[in-house]
């Protein structure tokens, strides 16, 4: 049976990350994920420290996803016994990013798979959002934060999730109005610089691991 979500929508950040990403017209994505694992910075189970990971807790976590990651974290830890860099972390977890929390969002009833063929034949599965306004949730949210004055410190998720969209190169999706970007673009800049050091940096490794995709694929 799966299991569903509330109205509120999907609470993990690469969850929103991959919707802000999603073409819910064609399910084609238009990024990378690098996020899956990353999202211990914000359980408090690992720390980022002068551009390496390094663990804070062993503490189970309930998502699965996270768990193993985690569970990569610690195995690689006593194998290499010293922490990988971020940049190691995020290249990683980018080669499977796109299928585990595509799988997490069908668990939990926020995405669906259904069946269609690509033009030239041949079947291609697409995954369309079952409640397309909660699957806009993470879109509303950032346009909310950014045009409506606001602690950071209540907000901490929203302000990554919205930095991480940022670094990504999503923000344009995610601001409806090309009027609004600029000014938008300015209260994200403050708004970022008022995070915890930890998700600054993970959003400035985050940006540096985008901008080398984009170079290795020219």
């Amino acid at each position: 049976m799966t299991r569903r979500l509330g109205p509120s929508g999907p609470a993990r950040v690469a969850d929103q990350l991959f919707l802000a990403a999603h073409d819910h017209d064609t399910g084609h994505l238009q990024t990378r994920l690098h996020k899956a694992g990353m999202e211990l910075v914000l359980d408090r189970r690992i720390d980022l420290q002068q551009g390496r990971v390094v663990l804070v807790s062993r503490a189970p976590l309930p998502d699965i996803l996270s768990q193993t990651v985690l569970e990569d974290i610690v195995s690689e830890l006593h194998v290499a016994k010293q922490p990988h860099t971020v940049r190691v972390w995020l290249l990683y977890l980018s080669h499977s990013a796109v299928t585990q929390v595509r799988n997490r969002l069908c668990f939990t009833g926020i995405l669906e798979e259904v069946p269609g063929r690509r033009w030239w034949g041949g079947v291609a599965n697409k995954y369309r959002a079952v409640n397309i306004n909660q699957a806009l949730g993470p879109e509303a949210a950032v346009h909310s934060l950014l045009t409506h004055e606001q602690a950071v410190g209540s907000s901490v998720p929203a302000v990554t999730f919205a930095s991480l969209a940022d670094a990504c190169g999503l923000l344009p999706k995610l601001t409806w109005w090309h009027e609004q970007r600029t000014g938008m673009r300015r209260r994200l800049g403050q708004l970022r610089d008022q995070l915890p050091r930890a998700l600054r940096e993970l959003v400035d490794q985050t940006e540096a691991a985008v901008g080398d995709a984009v170079i290795g694929r020219r």
